[in-house]
């Protein structure tokens, strides 16, 4: 496993990450076990974004058997459910204070090296829950103040200065706009977690089918040897290596990220996923990805061609 400096700690985390979110079909045993199994493989970081109790005391249980020291607990806020057991927003004041202060006595885990929150509207963020964040940090029970989302709230986040890390989407589909956010976010010596490296617009399928190769005059297939070239089509054909195992490496490949974080509730995922991290692009692969990323899209050019 490589790892990375978080920011100006003086920790320092492993490159890839885990993200838990709560499992009805996951016990406290299954956590701890899971939990185990990442640390073995060298993993070090985890976000927490549920609320289950077995979820919490699993975390608890797993993390209070290892020096405190190694490891670094985020927790997603911005979630409470109410009396009906409907899940609700709460950025109050007292909904923050209350969440924090159960989970580091539930967990006995003495603090969170952050509280992340979840992606917060403008208006849902008070100056007072602001305030109470900053004095649950002074008393020790938060170490770094995290935010994530996904719309322009973010940049006013961000140059706020009110953050000591961002979390935010980065993939090989990632435009300007989220790498200058990136950078924005270095530039204010923020530390920036990466996550959602595998997005859905290149995990489906019919994003990376090609047109059928028209059928030369002899019954041949005219198909040429650069077809699916300035696609991702690559991502399922490189050998020995998965669509995902490729976007996850590329991510990695971004030095300002801290680490990237891997959803996972299964050891064999957790493995199979912490294997990347020792590996290299394959030779050719990094120069397919700028093309995919330059290129316009099929449908794109074949309009272009008719105009």
């Amino acid at each position: 496993m490589r790892y990375r400096p978080l920011g100006n700690t003086g920790m320092s985390i492993s490159a890839m990450s885990l993200i838990l979110s709560d499992s009805s079909r996951m016990r406290e045993a299954e956590w701890v076990s899971l939990i185990y199994a990442a640390l073995e493989s060298g993993i070090n970081a985890f976000e927490i974004t549920g609320s289950q109790p077995a979820l919490i005391d699993g975390v608890g249980q797993a993390l209070q058997a290892i020096d405190r020291r190694l490891v670094f607990l985020a927790w997603r806020l911005g979630w409470t459910t109410t009396t009906s057991g409907a899940p609700a927003r709460d950025f109050s004041p007292e909904g923050l204070c209350r969440t924090v202060e159960s989970l580091v006595a539930r967990t006995g885990l003495g603090y969170l090296d952050a509280t992340i929150l979840d992606d917060p509207h403008s208006e849902e963020l008070s100056p007072p829950a602001l305030d109470m964040l900053r004095r649950l940090k002074d008393m020790g029970s938060i170490h770094l103040l995290g935010v994530t989302g996904h719309d322009d709230a973010m940049d006013a986040y961000i140059s706020s200065g009110a953050f000591d890390l961002v979390a935010t989407p980065f993939s090989l589909m990632s435009g300007w706009k989220e790498r200058l956010r990136v950078k924005a976010a270095i530039d204010r010596d923020m530390v920036v977690l990466g996550y959602d490296y595998f997005p859905a617009s290149v995990r489906e399928p019919q994003q990376q089918q090609q047109p059928a190769a028209k059928t030369g005059n002899w019954g041949r297939g005219g198909a040429s040897a650069l077809t699916g070239m300035g696609t991702y089509a690559f991502l399922d054909r490189t050998p020995h290596w998965s669509g995902e195992e490729i976007c996850l490496a590329y991510a990695m490949t971004e030095p300002s990220l801290c680490t990237v974080q891997v959803p996972a509730d299964k050891i064999d995922r957790v493995e199979l996923m912490a294997a990347v991290c020792e590996r290299e692009l394959p030779s050719g692969v990094p120069a397919q990805i700028e093309m995919a990323r330059f290129s316009p899209p099929p449908q794109a050019e074949q309009t272009a061609r008719r105009a």
